[in-house]
């Protein structure tokens, strides 16, 4: 107790007539110091409009840092020369005498001018009007001239309707250059709505306390420096979902636990020590009943007043979801409407796992009602999921007939096929359209064998039914195609696609046999076919639901138009098919990863190879492991041909020994040979032709083992054997039986159709010519290539074809005969293709910048390679995390990244690191 700011009070109370003493705490008007504090621009930039506001309202539940961010936007401003009051409210404050007692003193103690009329006011008579002590404070405020802050910390301990009342008087009356702070747990029964529209209102709320990852990183480097690799932060920001408090115990985390500290971050739950603890603490200040609803609703993902009844049992569902909103109980709102929440995942983690210990629940019967409710509202996802933790595998199995092909169509693969795990074959037997919805996800999950055995075995149960289910056979001859095409079998699996579009008359099937049938058409280099074959369109509401048929179709388009050197177009498919996956199923989605790799070949073809790369390193895995083989071809194309024009030929081999790999574990021919002819054509490049040589020998066992009598997607086999060998009889000096090749294959690309390929051939065959002392005709073809290439929008194929275009590109400009239009082009090209010639005689991959890299860095990028956290590299150099970090943000700017993965990848493609 301290005396308070008054003349006539006595030490620690004030006399009352009315209540014989007032108690006093001083501490109860110092905001409180924290120390440690992360910087959060963010924050202080939205509560730097506070001078302009009357009002600023920070609200959030327990532990998101309302306080630490109150008294630090509070110490600023004292310390830039305004007048701050502050007041810790409580219980015992909910009194509206009591509460202006100590507004007083808080203002009298920022502002000695302010609050000694109100407090002598109050001292004589605390039945006095709070209009009156208000008046005279108001008053006060009047005569001064300096910006005052009253800040109100806990507002949410206050209920009484007179407080409120006084509260909105004042700031109704006061002058303009008075300003209030509120922190709280509730929305404040003030008159928000009115001061939003008078844009006299600054709010805070939980979401925007959220650590964000940059503020979650800063906060444990400050904490607990170099413990945690970027992985794990990260990790740990995705699990405390930047609850600061969460991320405060995690911190403070000691060693007697036993764990190391990266491992616990890595096992954290909500149902571990000190977190439970925590949240033990914050459940046991709520009602009973309240405590028992959340235990009951643990079971749900997300959460509505409907649903939470049925749930329950009880009829408060809505009040009681409605209270713990109010109370900000970490529960994340899912919409505007205010309908859905969420509860935090370590409180959800917490709830469950002490639900699971209360033996008065009976679990099953939760999941039960839970997934009735579903049910009756045609949410079949959900109601499977809590049919199945109910253990009602019956019902499960009857609704995910419902949602099954829902599921495919929008590409969700895994989520059925994961319910078909936990399902004997025997209870999915009388279930034939669920098991053709799995089919359809093995063969799309590109588990192609499992698919074809699948759709026989739906077939021949279907034949022994004697069934008329002309549909359902239909399907499986559909998937069949799928299932073939996508082994990349086009020849085989075009006119089973083309049956089903035939008879079909389910939009899905048919749609997706027609993106079959094209691209049977595209392979056998029948463009006309292509474009004519039919697809029934979808609604928006139905592109929503079919994403996966629809990016396959745009993807298909975009191959197609690349292959007539129309990269633009080509583009633009791509790019809308991303846009589609990305809006309905999610950025880190198989769908979505479709068009990736392809958007950054056309991004490595125009010369942007920074873009390129970047764009397949942020989605590899779900390249590699759920797409295409032209998707996958293209990330491995993308990589090796950086890493080549960086003259990391290392590099570069690496990636194209995994390339054929992959290759052959899916027994995708073209891939393996499309991998093993840029292996070669690098070899040959370098003058190592026995290597060169070895891969073309490859190349015609592949040929072989793909035969394309007919033109067909494994043709590309056949064509880049001749394509190598021609090459490869270049080297040797025999030009004229590699240009007997390179006619030979002329012509097959000419009849296919295949442009971009022809391309290809008309260099080797520029090259072959000048070879052969035909200048004229070497230089009038490559002139005719140019502007080819300049008009598609290729410039990288020129630069990649090697030393020899440095040569030809100066002839075509020397010539004197080219467009002005052109010359620019040819310009550009002139110059780079005489630098990448120097790099190729001394290599310049080094740029300027990384030639900074000092030995120190280049040991760390190496470290970060080898998958070493901040203070595992610390340990390794004898250096402090600290300086780690700091060397780290030096090495991200100067290879131009922003990621761990993407320094890895650059630095690889540099030849900084040695690549494993």
């Amino acid at each position: 107790m301290i005396e308070p700011q008054s003349g006539n009070l006595a030490m620690g109370t004030a006399c009352l007539p009315a209540s014989g003493q007032l108690p006093f705490l001083a501490t109860k008007i110092l905001p409180a110091r924290f120390g440690g504090l992360v910087a959060r621009p963010r924050l202080s930039a939205i509560l730097s409009e506070l001078p302009a506001k009357r009002l600023a309202v920070i609200k959030a539940p327990a532990g998101f840092g309302k306080s630490s961010l109150a008294a630090a936007c509070a110490e600023q401003l004292e310390q830039d020369g305004n007048c701050v009051g502050w007041l810790t409210i409580d219980s015992d404050d909910d009194e509206a005498t009591r509460f202006l007692f100590y507004v007083s003193q808080a203002l009298h103690h920022a502002c000695p001018e302010v609050g000694a009329g109100a407090i002598g006011l109050i001292l004589e008579n605390n039945l006095i009007d709070p209009t009156v002590i208000l008046s005279s404070l108001i008053n006060d405020l009047a005569e001064i001239d300096d910006d005052v802050y009253l800040f109100l910390e806990d507002y949410h301990w206050l209920s009484a309707s007179r407080i409120h009342q006084t509260v909105a008087y004042f700031l109704k009356h006061a002058p303009s250059h008075c300003h209030v702070v509120l922190t709280t747990r509730t929305e404040p029964p003030l008159s928000l709505a009115t001061l939003r529209a008078q844009n006299q209102l600054v709010e805070i709320d939980s979401a925007a306390l959220r650590f964000d990852m940059q503020e979650t990183q800063a906060f444990l480097d400050l904490a607990r420096p170099g413990v945690l690799a970027f992985a794990d932060i990260q990790l740990l920001h995705r699990k405390t979902e930047g609850w600061p408090a969460a991320l405060r115990i995690v911190a403070s985390m000691p060693s007697r636990f036993g764990l190391a500290f990266k491992e616990y971050v890595q096992s954290l739950s909500g149902s571990q020590r000190p977190i439970a603890a925590y949240l033990s603490e914050m459940l046991d200040t709520l009602p009973v009943e309240m405590v028992d609803f959340m235990l009951r609703t643990a079971i749900l993902d997300r959460l509505s007043g409907p649903l939470c009844e049925a749930v329950t049992g009880s009829g408060s569902g809505r009040t009681i979801l409605a209270s713990l909103a109010e109370r900000r109980m970490l529960l994340t709102p899912l919409d505007n409407d205010g309908a859905w929440f969420r509860y935090h995942t370590l409180l959800s983690e917490y709830l469950r796992q002490r639900l699971k210990a209360d033996r008065g629940i009976a679990i099953p019967e939760l999941h039960g009602r839970a997934a009735g409710w579903y049910a009756s509202h045609e949410l079949w996802t959900e109601a499977v999921q809590h049919a199945i933790a109910a253990g009602d595998s019956d019902r499960a199995i009857g609704w995910i007939n419902n949602c099954a092909m829902a599921l495919i169509k929008r590409g969700d693969l895994f989520t059925l096929l994961e319910w078909q795990r936990q399902f004997p074959d025997e209870l999915l037997r009388g279930q034939p359209e669920v098991r053709l919805a799995i089919a359809w996800g093995l063969a799309l999950a590109l588990r192609s064998d499992e698919a074809l055995q699948l759709a026989t075995e739906i077939e021949n149960d279907i034949a022994a039914a004697q069934l008329p289910e002309d549909d359902l056979l239909c399907a499986c001859q559909a998937i069949r195609s799928v299932a073939i095409a996508l082994t990349d079998d086009s020849e085989r699996a075009l006119p089973l696609a083309q049956d089903c579009v035939n008879r079909s008359s389910d939009p899905w099937t048919a749609n997706v046999a027609s993106n079959v049938v094209r691209f049977g058409h595209m392979q056998a280099g029948d463009l006309k076919q292509f474009h004519a074959t039919p697809w029934m369109p979808y609604s928006p509401e139905e592109d929503r639901r079919n994403v996966f048929a629809s990016v396959y179709r745009r993807c298909l388009q975009g191959v197609a138009e690349v292959r007539q050197l129309r990269l633009t177009v080509a583009e633009a498919h791509y790019r809308e098919g991303l846009r589609i996956a990305e809006q309905y199923v999610g950025t880190h989605s198989v769908a979505a990863a479709l068009p990736t790799s392809l958007i950054a070949r056309i991004l490595y073809e125009q010369g942007h190879l920074n873009e390129a790369e970047t764009l397949v390193i942020d989605r590899a895995s779900l390249i590699n492991s759920g797409t295409m083989l032209d998707c996958v071809r293209s990330a491995y194309f993308v990589m090796a041909r950086v890493a080549a024009a960086r003259m990391n030929l290392e590099r570069a081999h690496t990636l194209l020994e995994r390339a054929e790999s992959h290759g052959i574990s899916r027994d995708w021919g073209r891939l393996t040979a499309a991998a093993t002819a840029e292996r070669a054509r690098l070899y040959l490049n370098e003058g190592r032709v026995d290597e060169g040589a070895a891969c073309i020998d490859r190349l015609e066992q592949l040929a072989r083992k793909y035969p394309a009598p007919r033109p067909c997607a494994w043709s590309e086999i056949q064509w880049d054997h001749k394509l190598a060998r021609a090459h490869l009889l270049g080297q040797r000096e025999r030009p004229e039986e590699a240009m007997s090749i390179l006619r030979e294959l002329q012509r097959e690309t000419e009849a296919a159709h295949h442009r971009y390929f022809l391309i290809r051939v008309e260099i080797l065959i520029s090259a072959l010519q000048l070879r052969l002392g035909k200048a004229t005709d070497a230089t009038n073809r490559f002139r005719r290539i140019l502007a080819a290439c300049a008009g598609g929008g290729l410039y990288q194929i020129i630069l990649d074809a090697g030393s020899v275009t440095s040569d030809l590109v100066q002839m075509v400009q020397q010539s004197g005969s080219i467009s002005t239009q052109l010359m620019s082009y040819v310009d550009r090209l002139l110059s780079d293709s005489q630098r990448a010639q120097q790099d190729r005689l001394v290599p310049t991959f080094r740029s300027p910048a990384l030639h900074a890299l000092s030995p120190r860095e280049t040991d760390i990028l190496t470290l970060i390679a080898e998958g070493q956290s901040n203070k595992e590299i610390a340990r390794s150099l004898y250096i402090g995390p600290e300086t780690v970090k700091s060397h780290l943000k030096s090495v991200f700017t100067k290879l131009g990244v922003e990621r761990r993965a993407q320094a890895v990848s650059r630095a690889q493609t540099l030849g900084l690191v040695t690549t494993q």
